[in-house]
């Protein structure tokens, strides 16, 4: 290859009928480093160029279980594993069903190099999930949360602003920069049932790349709020095991201020506290009407 390249000047961008490159070939059919890294680094080749179908040589790699390619493509930091082919599949994807296909396992290289990007993080952002049923208090605290940051804005449905999902039926997400939180995306998700498909799919997409932080918020006057925390801790819990990174889970439980009879808010309390222990999630209890004069 490198006689071909070096000495009778072959052009390594040319690409076959089916528009692939020899870094294609390189990442499916030879799991070295040596190739890959002489063309990327000696030849100049893009490894974010795509074939007919879209595919770029990390989907190449990710697809046929090349773990070595893989890693070699993902540590030239050139590479993005979320990007989609034509039939708006990530490597990530393909790498999953690798995985299902009984093939070689080349998801904890994915998660090694999410973790790095993670723990150096450049202007990132983090997603910050709001959930719980109507009534709960989510509203107040998004407000609350939107009004102390110190810049703001809705993601617009006609528009993709960042490469954040834009509005979603049933959800609205604000990107935010907050004085205490930090840069996040704060996305409230509606907690009536018609929507909880389709939140399913947002949360499984939004959390591809990276982890994220659970808020779920409870009304404490609820009938069964203890039923009510672990039915939205259920549903975290499925979604957050399909996260690369970590995810973070906190339970708020609101409306504690409402209740006059010690012996009764003590007994919920008690209640609450114990699968909030049994299922090693944080907590925070809130007084709503103070949250309101805040965000008043």
């Amino acid at each position: 290859m490198r006689y071909l390249i070096d000495e009778c000047h072959c052009d390594p961008m040319d690409t076959d009928k089916w528009g692939e490159t020899v870094l294609h070939k390189a990442a499916t059919e030879n799991n070295s480093t040596d190739v890959i890294k002489y063309l990327i680094n000696d030849c100049n080749c893009d490894p974010m160029t795509v074939d007919r179908r879209g595919w770029t040589p990390l989907h190449y790699a990710a697809g046929w279980g090349r773990s070595i390619a893989v890693e070699c493509l993902l540590s030239t930091g050139k590479c993005d594993p979320l990007a989609k082919n034509n039939e708006g599949r990530t490597s990530l994807q393909l790498a999953k069903k690798t995985k299902q296909e009984g093939l070689t396992n080349t998801l904890p290289i994915f998660k090694k190099f999410g973790d790095i990007k993670s723990s150096h993080p450049i202007d990132s952002y983090v997603n910050v999930l709001l959930v719980g049923n109507p009534g709960a208090g989510k509203t107040t605290l998004s407000h609350v949360i939107n009004h102390t940051a110190t810049g703001s804005f809705v993601l617009g449905s006609l528009r993709n602003v960042g490469g954040v999902v834009p509005c979603t039926a049933g959800i609205i997400p604000y990107k935010l920069r907050h004085r205490t939180l930090g840069n996040i995306i704060l996305h409230d998700f509606a907690g009536h049932s018609e929507y909880y498909s389709s939140h399913s799919a947002v949360i499984e997409n939004l959390l591809q790349g990276s982890g994220g932080v659970f808020l779920i918020v409870v009304n404490i006057l609820e009938k069964e709020p203890v039923k009510q925390l672990h039915q939205w801790l259920t549903v975290v819990r499925n979604e957050a095991h399909k996260a690369l990174n970590q995810c973070h889970v906190i339970a708020i439980i609101s409306h504690v201020d409402e209740i006059s009879n010690p012996v009764e808010r003590r007994m919920r309390k008690e209640e609450i506290h114990e699968i909030i222990v049994k299922e090693r999630c944080d907590s925070v209890l809130i007084n709503l009407t103070q949250l309101m004069y805040m965000y008043v």
